[in-house]
């Protein structure tokens, strides 16, 4: 399947029966994500500091040459590697308005944490808040380089992210959104 010049098709109206695949296996997961920042120390630094990432490696740059590809660095986020490829960022080339990065988040009170934590370290944030439909309350930042980013808590059901996001001072989606900070 190829994609030439897309527009945006509203999805249609009528029932539309599933897919079924014909793909010979079906694959586990991602395996990494992967974008670029211009400034690999400053990025290592910022996800190191902020996000709690664990540095995995580093290539073609603090004297190695081997690799073959450009200047980037791998970082552990939880169980996932997230890529950082020296490069112009994705604030060079605006993604679509609901391209992002989401990370998991364990528990409501965690999410607090994280939210503290933000706050502490200057990053400005959108959130808690609810999902209609479903039970995710969600916190969402930029990294210095426009990377849109989430933090994810599952909850139960809509009701019970619902409750949580207001308690907390946040909001549901398409109600009225918590300003940033600052």
């Amino acid at each position: 399947m190829t994609t030439a010049l897309s527009h945006i098709m509203p999805p249609p109206q009528e029932a539309i029966p599933i897919p079924q695949s014909k793909a010979p296996l079906t694959l586990t997961g991602w395996d990494h994500i992967a974008f670029s920042v211009p400034d690999l120390v400053a990025a290592e630094r910022w996800y190191v500091e902020v996000l709690g990432a664990e540095v995995v490696g580093r290539y073609n740059w603090g004297g190695d040459t081997s690799h073959p590809v450009g200047p980037h660095e791998d970082i552990r986020i939880g169980a996932h590697i997230v890529s950082l490829f020296l490069g112009e960022p994705l604030e060079a080339a605006p993604p679509p308005r609901l391209f992002h990065y989401a990370f998991n988040c364990r528990t409501l009170e965690e999410s607090d944490a994280w939210r503290a934590h933000l706050e502490r370290q200057g990053v400005p944030y959108q959130g808690p808040m609810a999902h209609p439909g479903f039970g995710v309350v969600s916190l969402y930042c930029t990294d210095p380089w426009g990377t849109r980013l989430e933090i994810a808590t599952w909850l139960s059901d809509f009701e019970t992210a619902q409750a949580a996001a207001v308690q907390r001072g946040g909001a549901v989606w398409g109600q009225t959104e918590r300003p940033s900070p600052g």
